[in-house]
């Protein structure tokens, strides 16, 4: 992806999230994903979840609330902000390890390996190109524990809301 790309999918990203209010909730299959391998942890707040493209923070406000300590990357500030509002008006700030701006593919270098127990993506990888999705995914895959787990949920073009 060169350079105009990247400021053009910032750019879109920003305009969404100053405009628009939406992904308030998490989708059904990521809550089902972190019952089932999550929930019977003793101490919740020892399990490290990364979430690639937070947006308006639905599921990272969701992860938090269950106990989990969350941290995130996300193309647009604006989402960032939306997120940190809900958190702050909730009392979740003790569960957000780290909110990082920008490019998953240079972002996910500010973390250490193996320091998550799982990684998330629910519809953001599909927003850039094959090759750069491969290289994501490595790189994310690296962020793991031993054992660690992940979530991807990848729409087709032509899904209803995209």
């Amino acid at each position: 992806m060169n350079e105009l790309s990247i400021q053009q999918n910032q750019t879109l990203w920003e305009e969404m999230f100053k405009n628009k209010e939406w992904g308030k909730y998490p989708s059904e299959p990521l809550i089902r994903f972190i019952a089932k391998h999550f929930y019977k942890v003793p101490n919740r707040k020892d399990i490290k979840i990364l979430k690639l493209g937070i947006g308006g923070g639905a599921n990272i406000w969701y992860m938090a609330r269950e106990g989990f300590s969350v941290s995130g990357i996300e193309w647009a500030q604006n989402g960032i902000n939306q997120c940190i509002r809900r958190f702050e008006s909730e009392s979740l700030m003790p569960y957000l390890d780290s909110m990082q701006c920008g490019d998953y593919l240079y972002a996910l270098d500010n973390f250490k390996p193996q320091s998550f127990d799982a990684w998330i993506d629910s519809a953001s990888l599909c927003c850039n190109d094959f090759e750069k999705t491969q290289k994501i995914i490595h790189k994310a895959i690296e962020k793991l524990k031993i054992g660690g787990r992940f979530f991807s949920l990848t729409p087709s073009i032509g899904t209803f809301g995209l």
